[in-house]
């Protein structure tokens, strides 16, 4: 399949309505699409009055469309939820429209204008990588996943909608958004008493739905249509996390095959739905208070995200102010990595890159100069396999030269992103954290003198390299790279250039380098003069008329160390207990099946995020993000397959396969 989601061709009525030319049919009734999505998606839902009295409410769309579905459930939300509730609807489009089409068919609905507005300047990207978007003022997260809803649903973990919108075109003509897996996948990822609406009462549509564990009931419809349908979920044939399978004993066999290669890793799921505090005990479900250590990018990042849900963060550093580890650089580049196969790193690699644009974009402070990549970076067939067949639309991605540019991309200065991140934070500096101590409900974190200096009920160590100070997180392999970049007066050039090393416009200068040594320890190194010359012969390969313009003896430089793991990926997700959860998988080693259903063991209320290499300001949004949303027992923004190459326990699992 093409990397790039296909368009879809569209027909207009002369009432503005659009009609998908391959399914013939309309995205929206004409006899008034909001007032459809009123009758037949809230009412059959039970909205809003299901919601009034809930801190938290998901929602999950089959059928992004037009946005419309999403906007009039956004509208009833402003309306009615509790001033600190929060919204989360996930939504699935697999034709996804340009936003100039969605703007034409919105613009007919003046009611809801100014949240259409909203939405269309934040329109997401065309592209596979799934992609949220915050509305804080309102409490309202959108998460647009991009694919087959088959296979979407598919990939996703959890149990924990309330509410389904069923609404792809006409069961008739769009076979595969109406099967019996879908409806088996939405059983999955339902809460008990979760509802699903749909404008559609086709016999096989129904019959699926029972079959899943849904009561049925046929309504009066709207318009044309006589008809809609309300299901309710009474019970669920679910066959566990992330996968999907037709028959009940085939996912039984499938569940036992998949632990025996790929044990649970110890995730948190909703506290409220058949997951939770009794098959997750360890889990600290909407925390009230969290520290985090370490004061870099990643720390800010998670302190925005859990900030934005109206939890307490206190972040603290054992520096004297911010700018002290690598996130100190004077800037950055926020650029991706395009891969150009299917991996579950593929998906992280792009969705961090736009949920990064995004970010730094709503801080106001992405510098987008463009990146160009010039051939010799990567294999040159890899890249023109990804220019021929490329990921991104043009606007994003595109040839340049003999290389690709990246017109979104561009610079950052750490220091000023991490102050904005930071502002609903509690600051502590010149706090090293020693240990953390379980408590009865939550955990102390204390001192080198043994002080206890604060109580949370969970914590995010967040603090590079100085993560395997702490003892339960040794077992994870950060190891450590020196990096010095130079920067000074210079021909600026007018976008970043990168081959390996990179260069980029700075303050009417230049920006250069940067080295990677291999080192022991993290300690206070000053620049070196070998660093130096090594980052301007790196420069005169990649840009030599720039570098005839430097003069090296008026240069600044800059050292920091950067942690990384020895698979390249970052590290995110609830801390296993590693003793426990080696002994409790210790059949893997031996090749057999693991029969235990016990929860995977791992240290309740405590996170680890680290190991982001090179490519932190590019990952660190989204991995905040994804932690935040793991905390308070929210929809992910993540496949499972790619939550799993991410987890901290991939490493206990690989011990174990060694041995």
């Amino acid at each position: 399949m093409p990397r790039l989601p296909p368009s879809p061709e569209l027909e207009w009525s002369t009432d503005g309505v659009p009609r998908a030319a391959a399914f013939g049919d309309v995205y929206f009734s004409r006899e008034g699409g909001l007032a459809e999505a009123a009758a037949v998606f809230l009412a059959g839902t039970g909205l809003p009055e299901t919601w009034r009295s809930r801190d938290h409410f998901a929602l999950c769309e089959l059928g992004f469309g037009t946005g419309l579905n999403v906007l009039a459930a956004w509208s009833a939300w402003k309306k009615t939820r509790l001033p600190h509730a929060k919204l989360h609807i996930s939504s699935v489009e697999a034709f996804p429209l340009a936003r100039c089409d969605a703007a034409r068919a919105l613009a007919q609905f003046p009611d809801i204008g100014d949240l259409a507005e909203q939405l269309l300047a934040r329109w997401p990207v065309r592209a596979c990588g799934p992609q949220r978007l915050w509305f804080p003022d309102d409490g309202f997260s959108l998460t647009l996943w991009i694919g087959d809803a088959e296979r979407v649903l598919g990939g996703m973990r959890g149990d924990g909608f309330d509410a389904w919108f069923w609404d792809g075109f006409a069961p008739a003509r769009n076979e595969a958004m109406w099967g019996e897996g879908i409806a088996r996948e939405i059983a999955r990822l339902s809460k008990p008493g979760a509802r699903v609406a749909s404008f559609t009462v086709a016999g096989g549509v129904r019959r699926a739905l029972e079959a899943a564990g849904f009561s049925v009931e046929k309504k009066p419809g709207f318009g044309a249509k006589r008809e809609r349908l309300e299901a309710t979920l009474l019970s669920s044939l679910s066959c566990g996390e992330g996968a999907s399978h037709s028959e009940a004993g085939e996912g039984r066999a499938d569940a036992q095959a998949s632990a025996r290669l790929n044990p649970p890793h110890p995730l948190a799921p909703s506290p409220h739905g058949r997951g939770g505090d009794e098959i997750y005990p360890y889990i600290s479900a909407h925390p009230r208070r969290v520290a985090i250590v370490g004061a870099g990018i990643a720390g800010a990042a998670t302190a925005q995200a859990l900030a934005r849900r109206g939890i307490e963060v206190v972040v603290l550093d054992e520096a004297l102010a911010l700018g002290a580890g690598a996130s100190g650089n004077p800037a950055g580049l926020v650029m991706p990595r395009l891969d150009r196969g299917d991996g579950p790193l593929t998906e992280f690699f792009l969705a961090s890159y736009l949920s990064a644009i995004a970010a730094y974009e709503a801080l106001g402070v992405l510098e987008a100069c463009g990146v160009e990549e010039r051939a010799g970076a990567r294999d040159a067939d890899a890249l023109a396999d990804l220019l021929n067949d490329p990921p991104l639309p043009e606007d994003w991605f595109a040839a340049f030269g003999d290389g690709a540019l990246y017109r979104r991309a561009g610079l950052v200065r750490p220091g000023v992103a991490i102050e904005r991140m930071l502002r609903g934070a509690h600051m502590m500096f010149e706090a090293p954290v020693a240990s953390i101590d379980q408590a009865e409900d939550g955990w102390v974190l204390r001192a080198p003198d043994n002080r206890a200096m604060l109580k949370v009920d969970a914590v995010v160590l967040a603090c590079g390299a100085a993560l395997t100070r702490f003892a339960p997180a040794r077992f994870i392999p950060i190891a450590l790279s020196r990096g010095q970049i130079e920067w000074g007066a210079g021909a600026a050039p007018e976008r970043a250039i990168t081959r390996g090393s990179y260069v980029a416009p700075f303050d009417s200068g230049v920006l250069f380098g940067a080295t990677f040594d291999k080192a022991e320890q993290e300690e206070l190194a000053a620049p070196s003069s070998e660093s130096r010359i090594q980052n301007i012969e790196m420069l005169q390969a990649i840009a030599p008329e720039i570098a005839a313009s430097v003069d090296s003896a008026a240069l600044s430089s800059r050292v920091s160390y950067r942690a990384t793991t020895p698979d390249r990926a970052p590290v995110a997700g609830a801390l296993p207990d590693a003793e426990a959860w080696l002994a409790q998988y210790a059949d893997l080693a031996h090749g057999r099946l693991v029969t235990s259903h016990a929860p995977p063991p791992a240290h309740r209320g405590i996170y680890v995020f680290g190991g982001l290499g090179a490519r932190g300001l590019t990952s660190a949004p989204l991995l905040g993000e994804r932690l935040a949303s793991e905390m308070c027992g929210e929809p992910q923004l993540l496949s499972a397959r790619t939550l799993d190459a991410l987890h901290p326990a991939r490493f206990l699992h690989r011990a174990l396969k060694r041995r």
